[in-house]
Protein backbone atom coordinates (compact mmCIF):
# COMPACT_ATOMS: atom_id res chain seq x y z
CA UNK A 1 0.00 0.00 0.00
CA UNK A 2 0.90 3.85 -0.64
CA UNK A 3 -0.11 6.48 0.62
CA UNK A 4 -1.68 9.21 -2.49
CA UNK A 5 0.55 11.80 -3.69
CA UNK A 6 3.61 9.73 -2.45
CA UNK A 7 6.37 7.91 -4.79
CA UNK A 8 6.47 4.57 -5.82
CA UNK A 9 10.23 2.90 -6.74
CA UNK A 10 11.23 -0.56 -7.63
CA UNK A 11 13.52 -1.65 -8.84
CA UNK A 12 14.02 -5.57 -10.15
CA UNK A 13 17.89 -6.97 -9.91
CA UNK A 14 18.42 -10.52 -11.65
CA UNK A 15 21.11 -12.30 -13.19
CA UNK A 16 21.10 -14.04 -16.48
CA UNK A 17 23.37 -16.08 -19.05
CA UNK A 18 23.81 -14.26 -21.37
CA UNK A 19 23.42 -10.65 -20.35
CA UNK A 20 21.44 -8.01 -20.07
CA UNK A 21 17.86 -9.84 -19.96
CA UNK A 22 14.88 -7.15 -20.55
CA UNK A 23 12.44 -6.28 -18.26
CA UNK A 24 8.77 -5.57 -19.26
CA UNK A 25 6.34 -4.08 -16.56
CA UNK A 26 2.58 -4.35 -17.25
CA UNK A 27 0.34 -1.52 -15.64
CA UNK A 28 -3.17 -1.08 -15.13
CA UNK A 29 -4.91 -0.19 -18.19
CA UNK A 30 -2.21 -1.96 -20.09
CA UNK A 31 0.29 0.32 -19.79
CA UNK A 32 3.91 -0.99 -20.61
CA UNK A 33 6.77 0.15 -19.59
CA UNK A 34 10.56 -1.20 -19.77
CA UNK A 35 13.44 -1.00 -17.53
CA UNK A 36 14.76 -2.74 -14.41
CA UNK A 37 13.44 -0.09 -12.55
CA UNK A 38 9.91 1.30 -12.23
CA UNK A 39 8.73 4.86 -10.60
CA UNK A 40 5.52 6.51 -10.03
CA UNK A 41 5.37 10.03 -8.41
CA UNK A 42 2.38 11.85 -7.00
CA UNK A 43 0.31 8.50 -7.24
CA UNK A 44 -3.14 8.31 -7.44
CA UNK A 45 -6.31 6.58 -6.63
CA UNK A 46 -6.49 5.93 -10.57
CA UNK A 47 -3.33 3.70 -10.55
CA UNK A 48 -4.10 1.08 -7.83
CA UNK A 49 -4.62 -2.31 -9.43
CA UNK A 50 -2.46 -5.26 -10.04
CA UNK A 51 1.29 -4.98 -11.90
CA UNK A 52 3.21 -7.91 -13.34
CA UNK A 53 7.14 -7.75 -14.40
CA UNK A 54 7.94 -10.36 -16.79
CA UNK A 55 12.10 -10.55 -17.29
CA UNK A 56 13.78 -12.73 -20.13
CA UNK A 57 16.76 -12.75 -22.05
CA UNK A 58 17.30 -15.45 -25.02
CA UNK A 59 20.30 -17.20 -26.40
CA UNK A 60 21.37 -19.61 -29.36
CA UNK A 61 24.12 -21.64 -28.63
CA UNK A 62 26.60 -22.63 -31.13
CA UNK A 63 24.67 -24.85 -33.69
CA UNK A 64 21.80 -25.39 -31.43
CA UNK A 65 18.07 -24.44 -31.01
CA UNK A 66 17.34 -19.86 -29.53
CA UNK A 67 15.88 -21.02 -26.28
CA UNK A 68 14.81 -17.94 -24.20
CA UNK A 69 14.10 -17.99 -20.63
CA UNK A 70 11.25 -16.58 -18.47
CA UNK A 71 10.45 -15.50 -14.92
CA UNK A 72 8.27 -12.99 -13.97
CA UNK A 73 6.18 -11.69 -10.68
CA UNK A 74 2.92 -10.01 -9.84
CA UNK A 75 1.34 -7.22 -7.57
CA UNK A 76 -1.67 -5.70 -6.32
CA UNK A 77 -1.07 -1.70 -5.58
CA UNK A 78 -3.66 -0.19 -3.14
CA UNK A 79 -3.39 3.51 -3.15
CA UNK A 80 -4.60 4.96 0.45
CA UNK A 81 -6.22 8.03 0.20
CA UNK A 82 -6.76 10.87 3.44
CA UNK A 83 -10.58 11.59 3.74
CA UNK A 84 -11.32 15.25 5.44
CA UNK A 85 -14.36 15.91 6.82
CA UNK A 86 -15.90 19.83 7.07
CA UNK A 87 -18.25 20.54 9.11
CA UNK A 88 -20.01 23.99 9.08
CA UNK A 89 -22.45 25.23 11.34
Amino acid sequence: MVTRGSTLSITCKSTSNPSPPTYTWTLPGSTIQTGASLSITDIQPSRSGQYQLLVWNSMTPTGGTSRIGTSDATFTLDVLCMLSFYYNR
